[in-house]
């Protein structure tokens, strides 16, 4: 760990939580070819010299009943509805089993209709965040197109999709339900929901809504910063699902990934496309660094009033080096201020104390 990394990360974390504020949030900067992690935060965090001196008694009896769960490790063991940031690895899995090509579009006029067999005269719905237009897979990453990843993921109009058992194939694939196996303790595993675990946990029929939600990380996917962190860098390192580790000088472990290198220099484009021009363009006017980034949206709640903000990416574009995931978690809903803010003053902040992090750009 980088303690200058680590203070950077853990102060653009714990300032955005407590102003909007969120429950709490989490960051790692991870190499993408060692696994080395330079940072590792989770916010809100106790004060370990407290608990050993065994005092002040009202501090440690307040981390006991603290909401905010200040215990938990979120980097580790911290287990969201990923989003958006399911869709670099949705759209590798897609273009290696050639379920389009990279050049088709989809066009999104803000959301789909299905037939609905219990209701014929009320279809199912399923909008996309914005009516985007027509989107080939660069453009539905770098825009985040709900329209052109319910359509490939779950088939839609004449145009294949993988379907669940393919999707969750890709997920697994890219790490999100194994353990990383970092040298910490209560490591989390993610999350893919499947037609046999709804059968047997809620005695009900898969639908095609469960694929298009699963096809843009909602419904009942899971996964932990950690697991986020790592198939970021798999996209970045060509392939290689890299073990994390908090040690020096690790020989570096890890599985190359049977993945299309083409579809993975495609995803890298789309990614690079979403920070000079698409969700991630919040991150474009830092002029020290280019990078690729995918932003998530995770709505939760009864009435979706709150919502998980993540973003991720690798950096420098040219010469991938560093992978990093943001997520902040539980915020009010309809505030626009999350990931990519909490990377802006990261990055901003690491330039300023540890400049050799972005020579290599």
């Amino acid at each position: 760990l980088d303690a200058r990394a680590q203070k950077a990360f853990a102060n653009a974390i714990g300032e955005l939580a407590e102003r909007i504020p969120f429950m709490g949030g989490s960051g790692i900067l991870m190499d993408v070819e060692t696994g080395e992690i330079h940072a590792l935060v989770s916010y809100p965090e106790y004060d370990p010299n407290i608990l050993s001196s065994g005092e002040p008694a009202n501090v440690i009896a307040g981390y006991q009943t603290d909401s905010r769960r200040p215990y938990l490790d979120r980097a580790v063991s911290g287990l969201y509805t990923p989003g958006s940031i399911v869709k670099p690895i949705e759209a590798a899995g897609v273009l290696t089993d050639g379920i389009i090509s990279p050049e088709k579009t989809i066009f999104s006029s803000g959301s789909i209709s299905v037939p609905n067999p219990y209701d014929p005269a009320h279809p199912s719905i399923f909008k996309d965040w914005k009516a985007l237009g027509a989107m080939d897979v660069r453009g539905a990453i770098a825009y985040s197109s709900d329209v052109y990843f319910y359509t490939v993921g779950g088939g839609f109009g004449g145009q294949k999709g993988l379907g669940i058992e393919r999707l969750a194939y890709w997920y697994r694939l890219f790490g999100y339900t194994t353990p990383t196996g970092i040298e910490l303790s209560r490591e989390a595993t993610g999350f893919v929901p499947t037609p046999a675990w709804k059968e047997e946990t809620l005695d009900e029929d898969w639908r095609i809504g469960d694929t298009y939600h699963t096809a843009i990380g909602q419904y009942a996917m899971q996964i932990t910063p950690l697991e986020a962190v790592r198939s970021i860098a798999a996209i970045a390192n060509g392939g290689k699902l890299v073990k994390p580790t908090i040690l020096a000088g690790q020989t570096p472990q890890g599985e190359s990934i049977a993945v299309s290198q083409d579809a993975l220099q495609i995803v890298r484009e789309g990614m690079r496309k979403g920070a000079t021009e698409g969700t991630s363009v919040g991150l474009n006017d830092l002029s020290f660094v280019h990078l690729a980034g995918k932003t998530g949206t995770a709505q939760l709640g009864f009435h979706n009033e709150y919502y998980n903000s993540w973003a991720v990416g690798f950096f420098p574009y040219e010469h991938p080096k560093y992978a990093y995931a943001v997520v902040m978690e539980r915020g009010p809903a309809g505030n626009a201020v999350g990931g990519i803010y909490v990377m802006h003053q990261f990055l901003s902040a690491l330039h300023a104390s540890a400049p050799e992090y972005f020579t290599n750009d």
